[in-house]
């Protein structure tokens, strides 16, 4: 036999799966999405996506998929629903097969996708991407970088799923995209774009008008474009708003920005020094700020 004969043939790559949970949803295969169902089978999805590659108890996931509504035997229900999304994942996996997509790790479940493989995932990576490059003095490709990252985004994170512990996690979500949105504008002004950031960040302003952090960096903008009177007037707006709507007045934060538009010397942009990079998640809510 000859050793080219003897090598074994080049092994045929599995089907590309692609899941989204930063919008709706949603599981597809080779390009082709796949008929998940209604909302539970949606929901035990997104749980396992949002714990990829971590081992996910069947308590947890029977909380997520029928919270409030009294089901008995969860444990029973979770392995038919992990079955179905199984043979959905992968129709040509036997059915007993160790290994998979769909992994079983004792009584819990892990979903053993890559990063590349869910949304969530590539928005992490390009993340940290951009706060390494950041890190190293590079504000104009972090910039791009995060961009990259906030276009994983594709709507309200959980679209079609719902329950308190995934309400949770969409909150946590949401927070998570807002910080980042802060992070963006702080790297668009550190390149030198501040004109250009001056109209996102107006709007921004108005759909979250109770960040201060946006309104800081509005300031900033401003200020830089040449604009300082409009960086006051922006002082004036969110000092009213805060006072109005919730009896406060502007943090240090903001009054800091303020008083360095006032002497007409530059400031350090808020939030300067990037968080160390890292794969964890952040906290809280998206939406009109409450």
């Amino acid at each position: 036999m000859t050793k080219a004969a003897s090598q074994d043939p080049c092994p045929v790559p599995g089907p590309r799966l692609d899941l989204t949970v930063l919008g709706e949803v949603r599981c597809l295969r080779d390009g082709v999405e796949l008929p998940l169902g209604g909302p539970r089978p949606r929901s035990l999805l997104a749980m396992l996506v949002l714990r990829a590659g971590t081992p996910v108890g069947r308590d947890e996931l029977h909380q997520a998929v029928w919270s409030g509504d009294g089901a008995a035997s969860g444990g029973n229900l979770v392995q038919v629903y992990v079955s179905k999304l199984r043979r959905l994942l992968e129709p040509q996996r036997a059915p007993r097969a160790a290994g998979g997509v769909v992994e079983r790790v004792g009584s819990s479940y892990r979903l053993a996708v890559t990063a590349e493989e869910h949304d969530l995932g590539r928005f992490q990576t390009a993340r940290d991407e951009a706060r390494a490059l950041r890190a190293a003095g590079a504000p104009v490709a972090a910039e791009r970088a995060l961009a990259r990252a906030l276009a994983e985004w594709q709507g309200p994170p959980l679209t079609g799923v719902g329950g308190p512990l995934l309400e949770i996690e969409r909150a946590r979500l949401t927070e998570l995209r807002l910080a980042a949105v802060e992070e963006h504008a702080e790297l668009a002004l550190l390149a030198g774009t501040h004109a250009e950031a001056v109209p996102s960040l107006v709007a921004l302003t108005a759909e979250h008008p109770y960040r201060e952090r946006l309104w800081a960096l509005l300031m900033h903008a401003l200020y830089r474009a040449g604009r300082q009177a409009d960086a006051l007037a922006a002082y004036q707006r969110a000092s009213r708003l805060l006072g109005d709507h919730l009896g406060l007045t502007p943090g240090p934060e903001l009054r800091a920005t303020q008083q360095a538009v006032l002497a007409g010397t530059p400031a350090p942009l808020p939030g300067a020094t990037p968080p160390t990079p890292r794969l964890t998640l952040l906290r809280t809510p998206q939406g009109p700020a409450a």
